[in-house]
């Protein structure tokens, strides 16, 4: 095939879809209108809005018990909830249970005013 030819199908083919292109583009314009010289804005005839209320009322925070317990066997929960190796934690606890059963009275009572 000569290579003129294939040239000219690709200009035919341009050509083509160009025109096609200009003539659709054509039809979907919009006119030109004239704008009018005053622009009316629509007023709102809606009320105005209200004060932000939450939709949701906050959750009162619990009361808080005469108690505190947190002084009962201190010692030990201390231990426990460190983050000690456990290893060292059973060298510990044999320390700490006798010592908090021994000031379990005065822990007991320090609840009361904690």
């Amino acid at each position: 095939m000569h290579p003129y030819r294939r040239t000219s199908r690709y200009l035919v083919l341009l050509t083509a879809v160009g025109w096609l292109s200009a003539a659709s583009a054509a039809q979907t314009m919009p006119t030109a209108e004239r704008q009018p010289d005053v622009i009316q804005l629509a007023q709102d005839t809606a009320p105005p809005p209200r004060d932000l209320e939450p939709r949701y009322q906050p959750v009162p925070p619990p009361e808080r018990s005469g108690y505190n317990d947190s002084y009962i066997f201190a010692l030990t929960r201390g231990v426990a909830n460190s983050t000690m190796v456990p290893a060292a934690k059973v060298l510990l606890y044999p320390l700490t249970v006798p010592l908090d059963l021994v000031l379990l009275p005065f822990e007991a009572i320090g609840g009361l005013f904690g």
